[in-house]
């Protein structure tokens, strides 16, 4: 993973729609808390590079789980959470880390599929 090209070859990668949902922990009615989670409003479906990095399939409670890690690349922006989600294609994955770059054009989100689900 070097570094990114710059102009027009970035932006022609950018194929993919993904949305972004944050966490929102309500009360459930029994003393304890809900987790669901809503689209972030301000922040509508942007395009995106979408690229499988690595999979497995750890065995948890004697039930084989498949992940799936996930490099996003996007055009720079300052609100992002790493405790929001994404949505591409149907598919749910959970935002790992946004990794800081020297150059504010495009970021990187590490992301995986089945971590929390």
């Amino acid at each position: 993973m070097g570094t990114l090209p710059r102009g027009a070859a970035v932006i022609g990668r950018l194929r993919e729609r993904i949305a972004f949902e944050r966490p929102v922990l309500g009360d459930d009615g029994a003393g304890g808390g809900s987790l669901s989670w809503l689209p972030v409003d301000a922040l509508p479906e942007v395009w995106a590079e979408v690229e499988a990095t690595t999979g497995s399939e750890p065995v948890e409670a004697d039930a084989r789980r498949a992940e799936v890690n996930w490099r996003i690349t996007l055009r720079a922006r300052d609100d992002l959470s790493s405790d929001w989600r994404l949505v591409w294609r149907g598919r749910v994955l959970d935002i790992l880390a946004i990794l800081p770059r020297p150059r504010r054009d495009y970021m990187v989100l590490l992301a995986r599929e089945g971590a929390g689900q």
